[in-house]
């Protein structure tokens, strides 16, 4: 029988041990009536085996026998199937024969026992050409034989993996491999089966985790497969609480006091009139008596209590994350600002609430707009009902707008006052909402109104807001509004972020009495001359926020009070070098301290060590910096 040798430049080594034994892996196969008759180098490489085979199958003295070494690296059939099952699937069409039976030992002096190779259902055909493992060759590494176009094929695994020498590797291969092909001959005439068949199942356990038997590689793939697994699992379970359970809870607990609120008792339609729902705000009280009101929204789902906590300051703000029945949930409830120290009564009533992912909360005020206004959604909502045990009432909204609440997008326009110094800083005050507001609203304004603020998070920019004022129907008033006189402010005031984005030049922003002067305002139906009302006016503080948090959900909380900056001062003493005080002065945060007129000489040569030694503390109010008294005058604060 003639044998080729395909030998795979897997490594110079690997080559060498065939080339070098060659002669000795012939003479013992001889004894067996084997002959090689040639040797070739292949590449390791799927594309130039298959041409090698082919061109072996294409000779008129194509050999008996193809032993192929070096091939495999694997002690499972990955590699052996990287390399040969596209060779073996590409050659002839799917049969579905029946596995070979079990065969006897065989006893014969270089015959193997081949039993483990029959044992069970094979794992798969590959069509005609069916393939059979040689069992563990050394170290559990395996080889396979297989026909292709004729040819019997015999693949190896790397010499060096099996612990073996390439004569003792070669040898035993060779013969097993020819017991397998001449034993089935009858029963395959096709070919030859992979008898890796089913492997004995394994336990679920150890399909999953990795196992003391498992390869390096296949240890490596169950850890990741099962990080990757859990990483899934946690985060769907996530998911499905804040975006199921959460919003179905907070769903279940507002319809609860909604059922409350709204008694169900219909007194129009007894009476022949209009569905007319009774409140029944004693029962509110006895739920919580923090309870001020209720705020509903027309479109959207914001139909909810208003609480106000009288405890809540600049630090803490207890409805940010408590229902009304008091218990902590992320989506909280909506809330009276603490600066509204009248309460209901304030000149500007202040509500927040969260811009919850499911659009609860004031989630649903982004419908207004984003980076432009909605104009057909405010023409479908463009008045707000807040109710209060005292009374019922509706708002007119004359301003949606955005603001920052972070300092590096420009100033802060601090539109959560609560009440008002005078008449002209009110007015000036809705001047201000009117010029950002992203609507040019038809309703009027005077200084006798009051108003109704709705504030939520809006991701325009980082941490921004969105806002929506409202000014309180007039006694005797149509609480319509006509929406066919509304249309979009295309010269809206956004904060300087919005400029540097998309560019354009943002507005310049005055007072109310100068732009009412100048003819600028339309919207005010108060006294006959507004520039005469009675005291300062005053732009509202505009000064960066505290940093805003954020709450377990990811949705940023309101911001916090807004104060002025106080102007921050440090103590600066000039000395000499012997420690004696020459001038201390009170210096401002960014201004510049004035040296005394008594410099010290350059020859004295403290310039250096001074310069470098000149630190001042920020962590402290008030810092003692101490420079020479020849030092040139710098800004403490660049």
């Amino acid at each position: 029988m003639d044998i080729e040798v395909f030998s795979l430049r897997s490594s110079e080594e690997d080559i060498k041990s065939v080339s070098s034994n060659l002669k000795e892996i012939s003479d013992e196969l001889a004894k067996d009536g084997f002959k090689i008759k040639y040797k070739t180098e292949v590449d390791l490489n799927k594309q130039r085996i298959k041409k090698a085979l082919d061109t072996c199958a294409a000779s008129e003295s194509k050999p008996d026998l193809i032993v192929v070494t070096n091939a495999l690296t694997t002690r499972d059939s990955s590699s052996f199937k990287a390399l040969f099952a596209d060779i073996i699937a590409g050659y002839e069409d799917t049969i579905q024969d029946p596995p070979p039976k079990k065969s006897k030992k065989s006893k014969k002096k270089n015959e193997f026992d081949l039993s483990d190779t029959y044992t069970q259902e094979p794992k798969y055909f590959i069509k005609k050409v069916k393939i059979f493992s040689l069992g563990n060759l050394g170290k559990d590494y395996k080889g396979y034989c297989f026909t292709y176009k004729g040819i019997r094929i015999v693949a190896l695994p790397k010499t060096s993996l099996t612990g073996k020498t390439i004569s003792e590797l070669f040898y035993e291969s060779v013969l097993l491999a020819t017991q397998i092909f001449d034993a089935n001959e009858e029963k395959y005439p096709g070919g030859l089966n992979l008898i890796e068949g089913k492997p004995k199942k394994k336990s679920l356990a150890k399909r999953i985790f990795p196992c003391k038997e498992d390869s390096k590689k296949e240890k490596t793939r169950k850890s990741v497969s099962l990080l990757a697994f859990c990483v899934f699992f946690v985060t769907a379970v996530l998911l499905l609480y804040n975006l199921v359970f959460l919003p179905m809870q907070n769903n279940a607990i507002q319809s609860e006091i909604q059922t409350i609120f709204y008694d169900g008792n219909n007194n129009g339609a007894e009476q022949g009139g209009t569905d007319i729902k009774t409140k029944d705000w004693n029962a509110l009280k006895e739920i919580n008596s923090d309870i001020i009101g209720w705020i509903k929204l027309d479109n959207t789902v914001i139909d909810y209590p208003v609480l106000w906590a009288k405890d809540d300051n600049e630090n803490y703000q207890y409805y940010l994350n408590h229902n009304y029945k008091k218990d902590y949930s992320g989506y909280g409830s909506i809330f009276l600002d603490y600066r509204c120290t009248k309460g209901t009564d304030s000149k500007n009533i202040v509500l927040h609430g969260h811009h919850m992912n499911d659009g609860s909360m004031f989630g649903n005020l982004l419908k207004y707009g984003t980076t432009s206004g909605d104009l057909d959604f405010y023409k479908e909502t463009p008045t707000i009902t807040f109710d209060t045990p005292e009374g019922d009432a509706t708002y007119k909204i004359i301003s949606v707008f955005k603001t920052n609440s972070l300092s590096s997008h420009g100033e802060f326009f601090n539109y959560m006052i609560g009440n008002f110094n005078s008449d002209s800083e009110f007015m000036n005050f809705v001047y201000n909402i009117k010029i950002r507001s992203l609507f040019n609203c038809p309703v009027t304004v005077n200084e006798d109104d009051t108003l109704l603020t709705l504030s939520t998070c809006s991701y325009e920019f980082s941490e921004f807001r969105t806002v929506v004022v409202a000014r309180k129907v007039r006694i005797g008033e149509d609480p319509s509004v006509d929406v066919s006189k509304a249309s979009l402010n295309k010269n809206a005031v956004w904060p300087e972020v919005y400029y540097s984005r998309y560019g354009g030049t943002r507005p310049e922003v005055t007072t109310f009495k100068t732009e009412y002067k100048k003819g600028n305002i339309d919207w005010y139906d108060g006294s006959d001359d507004p520039t005469k009302l009675k005291g300062k006016e005053e732009a509202p503080t505009e000064a960066p926020t505290t940093e805003p948090t954020t709450n377990s959900k990811g949705e940023t909380n309101p911001p916090p009070a807004t104060q002025a900056p106080t102007v921050q001062k440090f103590t600066v003493k000039f000395t000499d070098f012997d420690g004696n005080i020459i001038s201390t002065q009170q210096v401002e945060k960014g201004k510049a301290a004035t040296p005394p007129d008594n410099p010290v000489k350059e020859s004295d040569g403290y310039y250096n060590y001074v310069f470098k030694g000149w630190q001042l503390d920020y962590s402290n109010v008030q810092a003692d910096m101490i420079i020479a008294p020849n030092f040139e005058a710098v800004p403490i604060y660049q």
